[in-house]
């Protein structure tokens, strides 16, 4: 049981940006969801996409409930972890940061994930431009 399970909260469900990975839009179109309905150009371009929210609202929360839980984003799967101008953090607006903060399994495991993240918003950078065949 997560953190956010244990105490029925869905904050970060609400008023996000959260960056999707090609892996996550993958997994979530290998479970049958379009991803014209999940997923939009991020504004800060580079081939990055977002998760679309409606009315402040992830696309995939149902009566405050994930409906996508198993297969939640990447970026769902580390909130609160964040990063700010000195690097990795745990942000401060989610109600139980504290345990947050003091579980080092969840630190070590957001780190990684995060590299990751950045790893694809890289990638994402390097093929904007470029020509296919």
């Amino acid at each position: 049981m997560t953190i956010c399970q244990k105490y029925d909260c869905s904050l970060c469900c609400r008023d996000r940006e959260v960056v999707l990975t090609r892996k996550d839009i993958t997994k979530l179109l290998t479970y049958g969801h379009y991803e014209q309905v999940f997923a939009r150009p991020s504004k800060y371009g580079h081939n990055i996409k977002e998760l679309i929210f409606v009315d402040g609202e992830c696309v995939f929360l149902k009566h405050n409930k994930c409906t996508v839980y198993a297969n939640r984003p990447t970026a769902c799967r580390i909130f609160p972890y964040c990063l700010d101008e000195n690097g990795g953090c745990i942000d401060d607006e989610c109600t139980h940061s504290k345990e947050f903060k003091n579980d080092e399994s969840f630190m070590s495991y957001a780190q990684c994930q995060m590299d990751d993240i950045i790893d694809d918003i890289r990638k994402s950078m390097s093929f904007e431009g470029k020509c296919t065949e």
